[in-house]
């Protein structure tokens, strides 16, 4: 899952055109010259980045931005599926029409929950909703603050460093990393 990682990189770096909203704000429509950023942006075999892009905000966890900022979630196919964090809950459309661009959401097996900051879970009571039989999976700490944020009686299948999941042609390890952003 390299490729994850470098998705920032790959769409920063690449020529960006844009085209204005009624509500004066801005959207991208391409980058590489074809790949429209509606889309979602396969990383690799089975890996596909379907986050949202906020090309608005400019303040972000304390940092000022020029070109807004990206609220990373990705899918991750097997034989299972596994979404990787949700984004904003503004973002929840976004988000939905790349997954199906790509399969039905409701296949999706597992809900990974990396991060529970609003940009990163702010979606999911709505996911939840769309694929109610999804598996939630999170550390104990962030299953903790799941039940906190969103008061949900829902269960999480708890993980901790080393342990695996297996989508069958795929394996995630996780690795705890507290803040890591």
């Amino acid at each position: 899952l390299t490729e994850i990682a470098n998705i920032e990189t790959r769409l920063n770096a690449t020529p960006i055109s844009f085209e204005a909203n009624e509500d004066g704000t801005f959207k991208a429509i391409k980058i590489k010259g074809d790949i429209a950023m509606e889309k979602p942006v396969q990383l690799t075999d089975g890996v596909h980045w379907v986050g949202a892009i906020d090309w608005n905000v400019r303040e972000f966890h304390g940092y000022t931005t020029s070109s807004g900022s990206t609220y990373n979630a990705y899918l991750v196919q097997g034989e299972k599926t596994a979404l990787v964090d949700t984004v904003k809950a503004g973002f929840y459309p976004e988000m939905i029409s790349r997954i199906e661009e790509i399969m039905d959401p409701a296949e999706i097996d597992y809900l990974i929950v990396n991060h529970v900051e609003m940009d990163h879970s702010g979606a999911l009571p709505l996911f939840m909703e769309r694929v109610p039989n999804a598996c939630l999976v999170a550390t104990g700490e962030g299953a903790k603050a799941l039940h906190f944020h969103y008061r949900f009686d829902r269960p999480v299948h708890e993980v901790q460093s080393g342990d695996v999941l297996s989508l069958g042609t795929k394996t995630l390890k996780f690795a705890e990393a507290v803040m890591l952003h």
